[in-house]
């Protein structure tokens, strides 16, 4: 299962373009096929010039787009890095092109970028982001002066400030524990805390004992708190030694809670958010073969896929994307952005 970080596109008028309202046919058109845009960064030198490249490294791209929508767009982005390996006592260099998968939801006034949390490839996606955001940018303004930006999603609040918002209406909170991080990490991450309010670690061995269990058995854990009469306001509870160890545990396992309210709203937070950290971006998983078998057109197993398979895929990346939908929030006027 892949973790794929939520990021939106925002365009940006600058000189007033007589297309301004095209801007997602521009983009279609930039992802129309492979060798549509060129993804890359740094100056080439000069040999690189005589090569014909314009950057010093590129970004090897392909895209899918899907038969039941092809506004939505699926690709997979390869970093080119070099690994140094010793063979018979002999330095040498090869080239390994680790690689992320990429959706765009180019659906009429959506916005939606999903991008894999992988750091075989990238170190975050916010770096995959800014790769895409520069050149996409170079490539609209140089062509119909206006710009876009890719930026991420935050979870909308920390806990105690959501949770106090939202006390009347609170129907209840679920905590999750992580499902990367092992037992032992999780303890060790706890032990941190000490210093902090609100902590308390005395029922963390068998709360994880329990997430554990849950895990090996194959099902989705979460503790989920409620008032017993459930006519009642969720009160805000920062004193009780079980709410003090569930905050623990958020805590170390960078976990979001949710807070489902009776109207069915769930708002997902941290007990502390720091915006520039890149765990606070909103994360959703999708299992990641579906996104292989579109480009191979193979099933796990290696067998060719139907195309029942493929539309099984198709679908799963549309539940996704209806799932973290953004709709347009551009800037019409620059003025408009002071």
């Amino acid at each position: 299962m892949a973790r794929f970080a939520t990021y939106y596109i925002r365009y940006n008028e600058e000189l007033a373009p007589y297309d301004w309202e095209d801007r997602q046919e521009h983009l279609s058109a930039l992802f129309s096929q492979d060798n549509s845009i060129t993804f890359g960064e740094g100056v080439p030198s000069d040999e690189q010039k005589k090569n014909g490249f314009h950057y010093a490294k590129i970004f090897n791209h392909r895209v899918y787009h899907l038969k039941c929508n092809p506004r939505i767009i699926v690709m997979q982005f390869a970093n080119s890095i070099d690994i140094p390996l010793e063979s018979k006592f002999e330095q040498s260099v090869v080239k390994d092109e680790p690689s992320l998968f990429v959706i765009i939801d180019n659906r009429k006034d959506i916005r939606t970028v999903a991008i894999q949390n992988r750091r075989k490839a990238f170190s975050a996606p916010k770096r995959v982001a800014k790769i895409m955001e520069d050149i996409i940018t170079r490539t609209l303004f140089n062509d119909h002066c206006y710009s876009a930006e890719i930026l991420p999603e935050y979870y909308p609040a920390d806990l105690f400030k959501a949770w106090q918002e939202q006390q009347k209406h609170a129907q209840s909170l679920r905590f999750s524990s992580s499902e990367e991080m092992t037992y032992d990490e999780i303890m060790q991450s706890v032990e941190k805390l000490k210093d902090k309010d609100f902590y308390d670690n005395s029922l963390m061995p068998s709360l994880l004992q329990l997430a554990l269990e849950a895990k090996k058995a194959k099902y989705k854990h979460k503790f989920t708190v409620m008032p017993e009469d459930k006519k009642t306001a969720l009160n805000v509870d920062k004193t009780t030694t079980f709410m003090k160890n569930l905050v623990t545990l958020a805590r170390a396992t960078k976990e979001p809670v949710e807070l489902v309210t009776k109207e069915g709203a769930v708002f997902k937070c941290f007990v502390e958010p720091e915006d520039d950290s890149t765990d606070k971006i909103v994360h959703h998983n999708l299992d990641d073969s579906w996104l292989e078998m579109l480009f191979k057109g193979k099933k796990k197993d290696g067998s060719k896929a139907e195309s029942e398979d493929m539309a099984k895929a198709e679908a799963a990346v549309v539940e996704l994307l209806n799932s973290i939908k953004h709709m347009s929030e551009d800037i019409e006027k620059k003025e408009d952005a002071a």
